[in-house]
Order: structure tokens, then C-alpha cells, then sequence
């Protein structure tokens, strides 16, 4: 979280015994991208090749799990949900199944979306360094970050041809903060758009006064469990008092919208923030 996770590549993945390293599992609504809006279905791995200063996710540890841990898992956290009784279409799993992180593609995902290929939608969210094998109804959501150092973002990492192709859409979060490298995207990006004619979201980045009240938990509790991963670190609200700094934001969000306007791109809000949901 904020930039202080430990970065892995594939390699830390190499001996996992067919299982997956699980930060968290929750319903929500799917807060930002092409699903913005539908209830959604998370699973968010552990772990990251990156270490972004205004990252607000906690994903530097989890559990290891089999596909059978995970259905009957998310299978648990539906039923409690629905308070035991879901509904014909929750069981039919028609809704979003996202795989986040961290960075997804650090795992085989591809063996997860094949197992779990009865969602009626898939989607992965991932920083486009690697090129994951996807099944083709998987809808590929490619957020571009920057190389840090101390902080600061220094180069846009350009995905490969191959992600480029693939991608069904880029997300860049972008500042009003004109000394920093995240106030424009890249020009590479304008000339994915016009060769696949794809579409480019922009997300104002959330600036915070302090770290969530759930990072007290993770920082105070040594060991986390991933009920309390999913059910109360995941949860960010916008309307919690004190925990964002509203002028930056206030900022960030204006400006995303008049450079949207100006680029003919996508507002991306984080729509779950602002619904108190994970």
C-alpha cells in the first residue's frame, strides 16, 4: 500500500503447486473501466512487479489456494451475502468476474479463467509489463504505470506489441500536478487508439491525508486473515471524514474531466469509493 510493497516478478510464482497466492475475495460493484457500474465478483492476487507511490491497494500478502478453494470460498461469501438465499441469477453467475492485484498476470490466470469460465463477463485489470494467455471472451484491461525513483515517476513503461493488440481498452490515472509525469498520458496511447480504435479511460488519482483506517489493521494485527483482507482493508470510502485531502481531489477530478473533454477520452471515476462498497 502506497508504494511500499515488495516487488516479484514470475519467478517468485514458479513452485506454487497449481495454487494461487489470494490477497482478497469480495462482491462488490464494479467501480471504474468497461463493467463500471454491474455487480461484480473480485479476486484480487497477491503481489506486484511494481511499487506505485499513490497505490491505495494492500495485495503484499495472501493465501495460497486451489481453483477448489477458491469456488468454495467465493461460493461462502455470496451465500453470506445474500444472507443464504442467492438468487437464481447469482448462482448462475451472471455477473463480473475480475481478477486484479497486485499484478494478475504475475500467476496463471489463464487456468482461473478457464475454471471459472461459467461468468457470463471475465475481466482482468493489469499493468500491461507482461503478456498474459487469456481465454478470447476475457475482457483485457490494460492500466499503463511509470518507473519510479524516491517517489516520483520518472518513464511510462509501454506495453509490448503484443499487449497493445490484445488490449481492450487502456486506463491511465492522471493529476492535475503538472511536474508530474501522470498529468499527461503518453503519445503512444493516442496511436494505440487510433490503430484499434480502442478506448482510453482517465481516472483522477485519489490523494489521501492519511492511510486508510483499515492499514492500522494490517500494520497492527502482524498476520491477516483473508475474511479480514476482503471484508474490512478493502473497504475505502470517499465519505470516510479526514481520509482524503478533498482540495487535491477536487483538483484531479476537474482536471480529468477537461482533459478528457479535450482528448475525446473516458472519465474514469472509482465509482465503489464512492458507494462505500470494496
Amino acid at each position: 500500500m502506497f508504494g511500499k510493497n515488495e516487488i516479484v516478478g514470475k519467478k517468485y510464482f514458479k513452485d506454487n503447486d497449481g495454487k494461487f497466492l489470494v490477497t482478497s475475495m469480495f462482491y462488490t460493484i464494479q467501480g471504474e473501466g468497461p463493467y463500471a457500474g454491474k455487480p461484480a465478483f473480485f479476486i484480487r492476487l497477491a503481489k506486484c512487479n511494481l511499487a506505485c507511490s499513490f497505490c491505495d491497494t494492500y495485495f503484499d500478502s495472501g493465501q495460497w489456494m486451489s481453483l477448489e478453494d477458491i469456488d468454495e470460498k467465493m461460493d461462502e461469501m455470496l451465500s453470506l451475502y445474500f444472507e443464504g438465499n442467492p438468487p437464481a441469477w447469482v448462482d448462475q453467475r451472471r455477473m463480473v468476474l475480475v481478477l486484479t492485484g497486485g499484478e494478475p498476470t504475475l500467476q496463471n490466470i489463464n487456468e482461473l479463467l478457464e475454471y471459472f469460465s461459467d461468468f457470463r463477463y471475465t475481466q482482468i485489470e493489469s499493468n500491461g509489463i507482461l503478456f498474459p494467455k487469456l481465454p478470447d471472451t476475457t475482457t483485457f484491461v490494460v492500466s499503463p504505470k511509470c518507473v519510479e525513483k524516491k517517489g516520483e515517476a520518472i518513464k511510462y513503461i509501454e506495453p509490448s506489441d503484443d499487449v497493445k493488440e490484445r488490449a481492450d481498452c487502456l486506463k491511465f490515472v492522471i493529476t492535475a500536478d503538472e511536474n508530474s509525469l501522470y498529468h499527461t498520458i503518453p503519445d503512444w496511447a493516442f496511436d494505440w487508439r487510433d490503430q484499434y480504435r480502442g478506448e482510453i479511460y482517465v481516472s483522477p488519482m485519489n490523494m489521501y491525508n492519511r492511510e486508510p483506517k483499515a492499514a492500522k489493521l494490517l500494520k497492527g494485527n502482524g498476520e491477516t486473515t483473508l475474511e479480514e483482507r476482503s471484508l474490512i482493508d478493502e473497504v475505502i470510502s470517499f465519505w470516510e471524514p479526514g481520509l482524503l485531502d478533498l482540495k487535491a481531489n477536487e483538483a484531479n477530478h476537474a482536471y480529468a474531466a477537461d482533459y478528457a473533454m479535450k482528448h475525446g477520452l473516458r472519465v474514469n471515476l472509482q465509482m465503489h469509493l464512492y458507494l462505500g462498497k470494496a
